[in-house]
């Protein structure tokens, strides 16, 4: 375990804002979970009333069909996983 704290120490994870870093961590592996189930049918499926009545993005199904707004949906998802990820060096 002082392995793992030393690394993280290190890093610089472990010296201050350690809860900025775990709730950015929780948020990354959200997105992550979410763009993947996006990519299975029975997802497509159970997201068809949301999509379709949904004020913002109603014009997905018209555009990409049921499948390719799934798919629009996980890659979207996956990139506000990876936007998460980054490190910019802005702190407030």
């Amino acid at each position: 375990m002082t392995f793992v704290t030393n690394i993280l120490v290190k890093l610089g994870i472990l010296k201050e804002d350690l809860d900025y870093h775990f709730v950015r961590a929780s948020m990354v592996i959200i997105f992550l979970f979410f763009g993947y189930q996006k990519w299975f049918d029975y997802e497509a499926q159970a997201l068809i009333p949301y999509i379709s009545n949904g004020p913002l993005i109603s014009w997905l199904y018209p555009v990409f069909g049921i499948r390719g707004a799934c798919w629009f949906l996980g890659v979207a998802e996956w990139f506000l996983a990876h936007f998460c990820s980054r490190d910019f060096g802005i702190r407030s």
